[in-house]
């Protein structure tokens, strides 16, 4: 009587989901992400960063991207 319940569905799963699974980017696409993020534009920076699941990364990169935007801007 007291045996484990299964999931009723593969979104109770989702917290053991690969993170790539998951939409975010793998550890090879960040660390190549970051190889170039020198000559990357904003645009770029922009789309690469939702699929950054670290909350210190994403952060990191945020404060990067607004630094490249206020120079574009001109402040």
């Amino acid at each position: 009587m007291n045996e484990p319940k299964e999931s009723s569905s593969p979104a109770c799963l989702a917290h053991e989901a690969d993170d790539a699974y998951m939409g975010f980017a793998t550890r090879a696409e960040i660390a190549a992400f970051l190889k170039d993020i020198d000559q990357m534009d904003a645009d770029s920076i922009r789309k690469m960063l939702p699929r950054i699941r670290d909350d210190v990364l994403h952060k990191e990169i945020s404060l990067r991207l607004a630094a490249i935007e206020a120079v574009k801007s001109g402040i």
